[in-house]
């Protein structure tokens, strides 16, 4: 009984981990109508200021997020 429960978890695990970096490696695709996904780099803060200051007339937010 406690080795056919130990299978199934891992079994399950597996599973997860599969569909997490298919996921991951799959690509991002955004909606229609809005402007691709972009990195955020220290060569691309120019092209980053420019867009965020083309659209001043609506709503702006950057979110920033860290995996620490």
């Amino acid at each position: 009984m406690r080795l056919t429960m130990t299978l199934v978890l891992i079994a399950i695990g597996v599973v997860v981990l599969a569909l997490g970096a298919r996921m991951y490696l799959s690509g991002h695709q955004t909606p229609a109508g809005q402007p691709p996904l972009a990195n955020l780099a220290t060569t691309s803060l120019d092209t980053l200021k420019t867009e965020f200051n083309r659209s001043s007339d609506g709503v702006r937010l950057i979110l920033l997020l860290s995996p620490t």
